[in-house]
């Protein structure tokens, strides 16, 4: 709990940025041109950057849930992208919003961009704003038209210029045919493409104009308020816009670590899924990806780009000097590694699994300070609570990252040892998988699959499973029992989830 009890006037504003499906472990420790990130930078530049930030679960509707809710996905319920599961504000439920105790203690919420979070908006679980049910198309809302015809811009048009199979299709209007996955015209996924129009008639720039136009009303109030961000990019497809298309010359991307990486101590899913991509998109080469690689870092910089303008109103209204910023996403990008991978699929890979974290809090963090503890995105809804002054409920599973956000060198905080996160499948694999992060180590628990563990220390790119090793099962045996603790204090029910710890015991 903050110390003290704070009038309205002077608690804080809390800007939480979230991008969908970022590239960030290619961002951070890969070579070669990389995009841009102004934002991101602004906010380092004042804040606190946290070095092992996972996600809770690599998937959009899962990890999106978490971080409404505080608690697990087995908590919540919502499995995978396919689970109609409801949120709502019912507070001390495992499926109850954040906002609600906002709301009593004083707070405008409001909410702007994807949801994804199972059945219904994010206006139906009671923020201001503009959302859509399911993944949505915002292209396609009466909005996205107010939008164009209030800034003067032209309807938005794509070009496709790779996709895994069907046409490459010339002059596709956004408004008629969108970015829902699923569609059999248009778009499509996975595919890449360039807009015939600027960067501000893309979904980022116009989630990022809403929010700010929020703001501006804000300004005029008394009232302190919350407020969410949450762009569609950079999840493929990637279509980039002037000024950043073209700003990254393919050929000048280095081959990625572990793209020779042969799979042959990995689990069978692995090798399968593998294999079905390479089907699916033909691509044997790293000069292949060469240019998917190079639209993923562009559509990254514009979306990053794009939410800048949030910060400039931040600025310009004044707020700036009483409003928290938070940036994160909802999980990585699995893109061209390990022999030419694509999406996120069922794998918790350091791709899938990394996710960039700043924040910065006027007053508090002091600039370019950066934190190597291990904390996830399920860790920002009590952090979001007790920066409001809101004591974080008993059920919720993240913990708040106030206390190193205050951290000074005389005292090192009390913080987790390791870090349990969770997969339920997607698409073409169903099975439950869980991770645990433990000083430099990783252990991947599959049911009815070979496990995995690695030394990130050493092998960050975990191209050596050392789960058979004979000098590493003591430090198995740790892992294994540490996992064991988790699952059976997070008190999983299902049948499957009895299966794995059975596994884990034998």
């Amino acid at each position: 709990m903050i110390e003290g009890q704070l009038n309205h006037r002077k608690r804080p504003n809390i800007v939480w940025l979230v991008q969908d499906h970022v590239v960030w472990k290619h961002y951070k420790e890969t070579g070669g041109p990389k995009p841009n990130l102004p934002t991101y930078d602004r906010i380092v530049s004042e804040g606190t950057k946290f070095d092992r930030a996972y996600t809770i679960i690599p998937l959009c509707g899962p990890a999106r849930a978490s971080m409404m809710t505080g608690v697990y996905p087995h908590q919540h319920g919502i499995l995978n992208n396919n689970v109609k599961g409801t949120l709502s504000m019912s507070k001390g439920s495992p499926t109850g919003t954040f906002n609600s105790y906002l709301s009593e203690a004083g707070y405008n919420t409001g909410y702007f961009g994807k949801w994804h979070a199972g059945s219904g908006s994010a206006q139906d679980c009671g923020f201001e704003g503009f959302s859509l049910p399911g993944y949505g198309n915002p292209y396609g809302s009466p909005e996205f038209a107010q939008y164009l015809e209030n800034h003067s811009l032209p309807e938005p048009v794509v070009d496709v210029e790779w996709r895994a199979h069907g046409e490459l299709d010339k002059n596709i209007r956004l408004m008629e045919l969108g970015l829902e996955p699923n569609r059999k015209v248009g778009i499509g996924h996975p595919s890449a493409g360039t807009f015939q129009t600027q960067a501000e008639t893309s979904e980022a720039y116009f989630i990022s104009q809403l929010a700010s136009d929020w703001i501006e009303q804000r300004a005029e109030d008394e009232q302190p308020f919350v407020l969410r961000v949450d762009v569609w990019g950079p999840h493929q497809p990637y279509l980039v816009a002037e000024p950043f298309k073209d700003s990254i010359n393919p050929k000048d991307i280095p081959e990625y670590p572990n793209f020779r990486n042969d799979f042959a101590d990995r689990p069978d899913y692995h090798k399968q899924d593998r294999a079905e991509w390479r089907q699916r998109t033909g691509f044997t080469t790293w000069e292949e990806w060469q240019p998917i690689v190079a639209r993923a870092y562009e559509h990254f910089e514009q979306t990053d780009t794009a939410l800048g303008i949030v910060l400039d109103t931040l600025e310009r209204t004044g707020l700036a000097d009483n409003t928290i910023i938070i940036y994160t996403a909802d999980h990585g990008d699995i893109l061209a590694s390990n022999g030419g991978l694509f999406d996120k699929d069922s794998m918790l890979t350091e791709e899938t699994m990394s996710i960039p974290l700043a924040i910065k809090w006027p007053g508090v963090t002091d600039g370019s300070q950066s934190c190597d503890l291990l904390v996830s995105n399920l860790d920002i809804v009590p952090t979001v609570l007790e920066m409001a002054g809101i004591r974080p409920p008993a059920h919720m599973d993240g913990d708040s990252l106030t206390k190193l956000l205050r951290k000074t060198e005389q005292r090192v905080p009390v913080w987790r040892d390791d870090l349990m996160a969770e997969h339920f499948g997607h698409m073409n694999y169903e099975g439950i998988q869980c991770v645990l992060y433990w000083q430099a180590y990783k252990y991947v628990a599959h049911l009815d699959d070979s496990d995995e563990l690695y030394d990130l220390g050493n092998d960050s790119f975990e191209l050596h499973n050392l789960i058979d090793d004979p000098s590493k099962q003591t430090l198995l045996a740790e892992m294994k029992q540490r996992l064991t603790g988790k699952i059976s204090c997070y008190e999983y029910l299902s049948n499957d989830s009895n299966r794995l710890l059975q596994q884990l015991n034998k």
